[in-house]
């Protein structure tokens, strides 16, 4: 039995493959293509993606200028990102047109960098993963050990400003003492001597 549908005339029970400009299509509604930065149509989705890169370059600058930072010639930073060296080129040539992923890579990967000092491009591109990755650690734990002893030294210095500061709360109770003394000693000689006057003009007025 056979039947008229949307695609032509197809047997019952056949099941019709999608075209492939329909495939094609689809794969742009998904977002970026990388050999093809010029889909037909935006979707939701890929403007999305677009003002997150938007955002992302502001914070880390452009892809020259990160490689400048990285210092690493195309080469190294297309291996870095597991790319053909080509594509590094096109997207520099085309102002920054990188798909949205490789920008993501680079903001990730920058961001570690601060967390791990360890974590060089080399080693990602070095022949020896492993030691690298050893000698990434030991630089982690020097400098943590740095940061604990410099952690103690603030924390003796803090000590000696207590210390200091118990002194000097000490040392103004003892002059609060003394000039409490010194005032009352005042107010017994100025007594006395307003009773010596009193008898000296109490006498003379005799």
């Amino acid at each position: 039995m056979k039947y008229n549908g949307p695609e032509g005339v197809c047997m019952q029970g056949e099941v019709q493959e999608p075209d492939q400009d329909q495939l094609q299509k689809g794969a742009f509604d998904e977002g970026f293509i990388e050999d093809d930065l010029n889909p037909r149509s935006k979707t939701s989705l890929r403007m999305n993606y677009e003002a997150q890169v938007t955002v992302i370059q502001r914070q880390i600058g452009n892809l020259e200028q990160i490689r400048g930072d990285l210092g690493l010639s195309q080469r190294k930073i297309s291996q870095l990102l597991m790319v053909d060296p080509s594509s590094w080129t096109r997207w520099v040539k085309q102002g920054d047109e990188a798909p949205p992923h490789i920008w993501r890579a680079l903001q990730w990967y920058l961001a570690l960098r601060e967390k791990i000092p360890g974590l060089t491009p080399n080693y990602f591109l070095g022949s020896s993963p492993q030691v690298l990755h050893q000698r990434a650690l030991q630089e982690v734990d020097l400098e943590r050990q740095a940061r604990r002893e410099e952690i103690e030294k603030l924390s003796l210095e803090l000590r000696g400003v207590f210390s200091e500061r118990e002194k000097l709360k000490s040392e103004l109770q003892e002059l609060k003492k003394d000039l409490k003394f010194h005032r009352n000693i005042s107010i017994v000689v100025l007594l006395i001597g307003l009773a010596w006057a009193g008898v000296f003009f109490f006498w003379k007025g005799l």
